[in-house]
């Protein structure tokens, strides 16, 4: 299985390409997961307190935390 990022450049075309992608996805040749989430990055306040309510700096250090947690 392949997992593809797919952005539509024009919203005119949004129609269109759904409708070639509910085509497919009747055919049962893709599945169609919609994912509009925009994450924005924490600030070094924000990370810090991230790490302390993980509780997981008396056990790694700060950059540890910052793998673990995927920051």
């Amino acid at each position: 299985m392949k997992t593809f990022q797919i952005n539509i450049l024009s919203e005119i075309d949004t129609e269109k390409v759904m409708t070639v992608l509910d085509g497919m996805v009747q055919a049962g040749l893709i599945e169609i997961k919609n994912y509009n989430w925009t994450g924005v990055a924490p600030n070094n306040d924000q990370l810090d307190e991230i790490i302390d309510e993980s509780e997981l700096a008396p056990y790694y250090s700060a950059q540890e935390v910052r793998d673990i947690l995927k920051m």
